[in-house]
């Protein structure tokens, strides 16, 4: 669970947090995790509300003099090999990602080149990489292992390969670049992966693929292709549509008794203007919380703070469309839930339509957490901003939070004058740590939402 997720950028930005708190419970045993198992779970979000005592982390070439040369900064180069990765298990890698280099471009600076360098991924102490590719191969869907649009990039092609693809391992994971030059790495490598508690049953990667877990695979590439431009379905039936013109200082309430998961939100407001969208506030409340589990506008919560329904765009969890936004989080509760907008914008709403779909339980599982959202807004750059590594450089705080429970997302907006260049920053994140370095340091902003260069690559998680 993430005690503080703390982010330096160098923009005025505003930030809306997402996470899933709750007691500790007992953990229940769980089914072997092989690859099949994570592919399912990156095209559902059922599980989302599950807590267990994992941790993430991300290997990254980061500058750790403090400075800006996140592209080089090589951890540990052993003569002709780069280990980039070495982890103990069990555990499963979740996002291979690189600066890149285009086949065939002599022009491109020595630091991107990756000519004559495999990428090279050993399990459990085995003598032969279950994976081995060139650099420039396995990043590409047309030639690699892995298939669009899990690997590649859509927007920029080559600029900023990644590989979304999980690699599970039992006991040990050894990611490595070798080259019989001892140079050519590349740069901007991350690699982010996930260590689980002792006893968990995880089944190593096997290549190539099972039968059945290439016809995972093939749903994934489905669902992660119509998701960021087809929205989901609406359900056959709502449990609660209301509708209503607010005045300023108007709410509109929803309430529901009992146990249950909320399964998806829709609103609609008119006129959807960002002056609307940013004045109009979301609270949630879960099991009788005196204050609001939820406290977030409608524009910042779904995303369409500054463009309203002029750009629209969708995913696994959130989307909006030309008339309406969802949010597609669950969102458990065991002694009922109330969901309340009021109208804060100054501005008369001529009409509000909120659509709730819910599923009745006699009682969530003891293991999952409890929905969360935060928002915060604020001057980057300036004198009394929190401050971080050796070179003490100003960032913005997303989220601090004491207790169990797991980050699950962030939106991020800003207000930045430059064109071609958005003030971006490396993303730390602390997870039941407080020492420098975090085990999550970015090599800046454009990375950890899986692209590069002041270009974006919309995928069905993020973009």
């Amino acid at each position: 669970m993430p005690r503080a997720s703390r982010t330096a950028t160098v923009a005025a930005a505003g930030m809306l947090a997402a996470g899933l708190l709750a007691r500790p419970a007992e953990q229940t045993p769980a089914d072997v995790r092989d690859v099949s198992w994570f592919l399912k779970r990156m095209r559902t979000v059922e599980h989302l509300p599950e807590l267990e005592d994992s941790r993430t982390a991300l290997a990254s070439t980061w500058d750790r003099t403090g400075g800006n040369a996140d592209g080089t900064d090589y951890k540990r180069v052993e003569g002709t090999v780069n280990v980039l990765l070495d982890a103990d298990g069990p555990g499963c890698i979740h996002r291979l990602f690189t600066g890149g280099s285009e086949p065939g471009r002599p022009d491109l600076p020595g630091y991107l080149r990756v000519d004559g360098t495999r990428l090279q991924v050993f399990l459990d102490h085995a003598p032969v990489p279950v994976l081995d590719e060139p650099v420039v191969d396995f990043f590409d869907p047309g030639k690699g292992p892995v298939p669009a649009p899990l690997a590649g990039g859509k927007a920029q092609g080559w600029t900023y390969p990644g590989c979304l693809f999980p690699i599970p391992y039992a006991r040990h994971c050894r990611v490595q670049l070798v080259n019989p030059e001892g140079g050519n790495w590349g740069s901007y490598w991350q690699i982010a992966y996930t260590t689980y508690p002792r006893g968990t049953r995880v089944r190593s990667l096997a290549w190539p693929l099972s039968a059945s877990a290439r016809e995972e695979l093939d749903l994934v590439r489905q669902t992660w292709s119509e998701a960021p431009s087809v929205p989901p379905p609406p359900p056959r039936e709502w449990t609660v549509v209301r509708s209503a013109a607010l005045a300023p200082g108007e709410s509109l309430e929803l309430q529901q008794p009992g146990a249950g998961v909320i399964r998806e939100l829709r609103v609609a407001v008119s006129p959807p203007t960002p002056e609307v969208l940013r004045g109009l506030r979301l609270t949630m409340r879960w099991d009788g919380a005196g204050e609001p589990d939820v406290d977030v506008s409608v524009g910042h919560f779904f995303g369409h703070a500054h463009s309203g329904h002029d750009a629209p765009f969708g995913s696994l969890l959130l989307g909006v469309t030309a008339d309406e936004a969802y949010s597609r989080f669950p969102m458990p509760y065991a002694r009922g839930a109330q969901v309340a907008l009021r109208n804060d914008s100054g501005l008369p709403i001529a009409r509000l339509r909120v659509a709730l779909e819910a599923e009745r339980l006699a009682t969530p599982p003891a293991s999952w957490g409890r929905f969360h959202a935060t928002f915060r807004q604020a001057r980057a750059a300036v004198e009394d901003a929190p401050r971080f590594g050796p070179q003490s450089v100003p960032g913005h705080a997303v989220l601090e939070h004491e207790g169990r429970g797991k980050y699950v997302g962030v939106l991020m907006s800003e207000d930045w004058p430059h064109e071609g260049w958005w003030g971006e920053g490396d993303w730390l994140i602390w997870s039941d740590e407080s020492d420098w370095p975090p085990s999550y340091h970015g090599t800046g902003s454009e990375e950890y939402f899986n692209s590069g260069w002041c270009l974006f690559d919309r995928k069905a998680v993020s973009g």
